[in-house]
């Protein structure tokens, strides 16, 4: 998706009068590709690493891939951010995190490379997340929007797809990492409370500016369906992969899996409702049409 929400409204509102609803979602595409645009940039953030570092390369290859065999038409950078990180695009904070570095750290790097590197340029950019990625991500536009000391005062983020992240926490019954992130993934630790406050939810006015999309599976073990998806609270799509399709969704197959069938529930706030079927694309498909379909999926 390369528009705003707000801008996609009134682009939406100015087609529709001119052609009629039957054709909108071709004609704004269309206009798009005549004004020139490309697809903005997409970064893919990974999670939590429990041996102190990433291959963001062998991470990201399968969605990478996708998008390259989608004609995806901007760049695909990998991010990476622990010391010992290797194969990635972009390294913030110079390469130093451990597990021990503060998640509200790592965004703030994060949040002040893209605003140098793009927002301050009048650039937008897309976002997919895995894990805690995705709570880096979140964290990132929050505190920039709410001017929090460090952050940058603003960022043009059009669309973040976050895949099993624990918008919710992750209940570890005392078999988790006693490290620094993996605390403040406790559900009842002070950074998720302050995440679920209500005036930081997505449904608030400092998130309306970029399209969230949350992708959660029941068979993911490390963490639930529920808490991916945000159970009970606002996201503009949720997607959760349900026991039953032609493979089990695990923690790391949410952003790998390239092929197959699954059982998938999804909503859209804007219908309010909710869908299955038993042919749900495999996930990095449904993270590229998060991406790049303008909402027309």
């Amino acid at each position: 998706m390369v528009l705003g929400k707000a801008v996609r409204a009134a682009t939406a509102l100015a087609m529709a009068a001119a052609v009629g609803f039957g054709g909108l979602a071709a004609t704004a595409q269309d206009a798009e590709a005549a004004d020139g645009k490309s697809d903005p940039p997409v970064y893919f953030v990974h999670g939590y690493g429990k041996e102190h570092a990433k291959d963001c390369g062998k991470t990201w290859k399968n969605a990478v891939n996708h998008f390259k065999d989608e004609k995806y038409g901007g760049s695909l950078k990998t991010v990476g951010y622990y010391d010992g990180d290797t194969n990635c695009d972009v390294t913030i904070g110079g390469g130093d995190a451990d597990t021990d570095t503060r998640i509200k750290n790592i965004a703030k790097d994060f949040a002040n490379y893209l605003y140098d590197h793009h927002t301050k340029k009048g650039e937008s950019v897309d976002v997919v997340a895995h894990s805690m990625g995705g709570l880096i991500t979140r964290v990132a536009l929050l505190g920039s929007a709410k001017g929090w000391d460090g952050f940058p005062k603003k960022l043009k983020v059009g669309d973040v797809v976050t895949l099993g992240t624990p918008h919710q926490g992750v209940k570890c019954d005392g078999k988790c990492s006693g490290n620094t992130q993996w605390k403040s993934m406790d559900p009842d630790s002070e950074f998720m409370d302050t995440l679920d406050a209500p005036k930081n939810r997505l449904d608030e006015k400092w998130a309306q500016s970029t399209d969230w999309t949350l992708v959660g599976s029941n068979d993911d073990e490390t963490v639930s369906g529920d808490s991916a998806i945000d159970k009970d609270r606002h996201a503009d799509h949720k997607l959760l992969y349900r026991k039953g399709g032609d493979y089990k969704v695990d923690h790391s197959g949410i952003r790998s899996f390239y092929k197959g069938k699954y059982n998938l529930k999804y909503w859209h706030a804007d219908t309010g409702k909710s869908k299955t079927t038993k042919n749900g694309w495999y996930p990095v498909k449904t993270a590229h049409q998060a991406i790049a379909k303008n909402g027309d999926w």
